[in-house]
């Protein structure tokens, strides 16, 4: 009997295995010519460690105020005040600088044409401008003199432009339980809270909260003085009535 030719055998076993191995083969090179790409693909695919799209130039605090203008009060920017004066910036939101602080750019915001509305204190976090303080001017604060700048913990301030006191209140927009005259200086030993529209700050050694709004550094009592009001108008000067 004749035995079956074993080089035969071992090729009929080859020929499968060879051409599993080109399909892996060919398998592989489609996967790695799809998956390849530069960074910009792994950006638009969601790759968090690629380089997000810029949407606006924080590195320029004006951009960056524009951008809060946009986004944040949902309105139309014009630029500086003193450039928008024409019909087409009628209606949009212009801004005029009051200075740098401590790294700590300040502007008034308003329509153009028109008195300010609020305050924008831009500052940098994270190598990007950004508004970390806008507080609004009223007709309360709108006399106070000088610019508010943020405040914070352990600060010395000086008490203006209530034309008499500013209550001391148990809590922020609590119970008042003293009244402070108009010049004197005080230490903030924690804040700020929020209540009734206002920003509250604890006064050092006493038991009790003041309003930001008639609070100045020593400093900066004079560097911008709003429009005052008429002498008729609750809260101008020569009023006795005590502040928040």
């Amino acid at each position: 009997m004749m035995e079956p030719d074993s080089r035969g055998y071992r090729g009929s076993l080859l020929l499968p295995i060879i051409g599993i191995a080109v399909i892996v083969a060919i398998v592989l090179v489609v996967a790695m010519t799809c998956g390849g790409g530069d960074d910009k693909d792994d950006a638009a695919n969601g790759d968090p460690t690629a380089e997000p799209t810029q949407q606006a130039n924080t590195s320029d605090p004006e951009a960056a105020l524009a951008a809060y203008v946009q986004t944040t009060l949902s309105a139309e920017y014009a630029g500086a005040c003193s450039g928008a004066q024409t019909d087409a910036a009628a209606g949009k939101i212009c801004s005029t600088s009051r200075g740098e602080r401590e790294g700590v750019r300040g502007y008034v915001l308003g329509k153009t044409l028109s008195e300010g509305e609020q305050w924008a204190f831009l500052e940098q976090r994270g190598g990007a401008w950004q508004v970390t303080y806008a507080p609004k001017i009223t007709p309360d604060n709108r006399v106070v003199p000088g610019v508010p700048w943020p405040l914070r913990v352990g600060a010395e301030v000086e008490i203006i432009g209530t034309g008499s006191c500013l209550n001391v209140r148990t809590d922020p927009g609590g119970a008042a339980v003293d009244c402070l005259a108009e010049g004197t200086r005080i230490k903030l030993s924690a804040g700020p809270r929020d209540a009734n529209n206002l920003q509250w700050w604890q006064v050092e050694g006493r038991n009790g909260w003041v309003a930001a709004d008639f609070l100045r550094y020593p400093d900066a009592k004079t560097d911008a003085v709003p429009t005052p009001r008429p002498a008729n108008t609750p809260g101008a000067s020569g009023s006795a009535t005590p502040r928040p």
